[in-house]
């Protein structure tokens, strides 16, 4: 309509509908960030088996919510580097790069470690020691891994690059840089498998953010 100016971000006043950020220290900020996507991607799932006889839910919801649970790990990972060393990681948006830093520095040298938490002991009080015992980091790898290689088929592979999200560029496009597709073959994805696969990771994860805030918090 003539006269009227339309607008992307707009504060109406209203708090019921509205929006809030900018106020979050780093630490809240990275949590927000995981959590959002994350539980985003969850509602988008049960949006889509609830509308199972839809391909145009089925087909279509698969690659917002796969990039929505990659960046929420991407995250994680980054959130837990962010609260044990004050900064963001090397790695970019590798997940088995960000994965291997946060296992080396992290869980070997710092939760796996008696000598930091001898370190810990001496300022923590009511102290409790955390185990990570029967969790299979290895699997974690694994998964991460799988998820990252973009679930290619073998003729989709090009110049034998199996590692093909390292970018997290895969769900966002479809196309590679040269115009190819990722994807020429045809592929099923089980949505339940799928929220499942990425909670077990997610919760993981969260799990190790909480040993390294509890160890760290005086």
């Amino acid at each position: 309509m003539e006269g009227i100016i339309l607008k992307i971000f707009k504060d109406t006043g209203l708090m019921e509908q509205s929006a809030h950020f900018g106020w979050q220290d780093k630490d809240q900020a990275l949590y927000g960030l995981r959590e959002g996507y994350k539980n985003s991607a969850d509602e988008l799932v049960e949006i889509a088996l609830d509308n199972g006889n839809n391909p145009k839910i089925l087909d279509t919801f698969i690659f917002p919510i796969l990039f929505s649970y990659r960046h929420s790990l991407e995250i994680s990972l980054k959130h837990i580097y962010m609260r044990t060393r004050g900064t963001m990681p090397k790695g970019g948006h590798s997940l088995l790069d960000l994965w291997d830093c946060v296992k080396k520095e992290i869980i070997d040298d710092m939760i796996c470690s008696e000598d930091f938490i001898n370190q810990v002991k001496m300022y923590k009080e009511n102290f409790f020691k955390y185990s990570l015992d029967g969790i299979n980091l290895q699997e974690i790898r694994r998964m991460l891994q799988e998820l990252q290689e973009a679930n290619q088929k073998r003729d989709e592979i090009k110049n034998n690059v199996r590692q093909v999200d390292q970018n997290a560029e895969v769900w966002r496009y479809l196309i590679r840089m040269d115009d190819s597709l990722y994807f020429t073959c045809g592929h099923s994805i089980d949505y339940t498998v799928l929220k499942d696969g990425i909670n077990h990771i997610y919760e993981v994860l969260d799990f190790v953010y909480h040993i390294v805030d509890e160890y760290l918090s005086s």
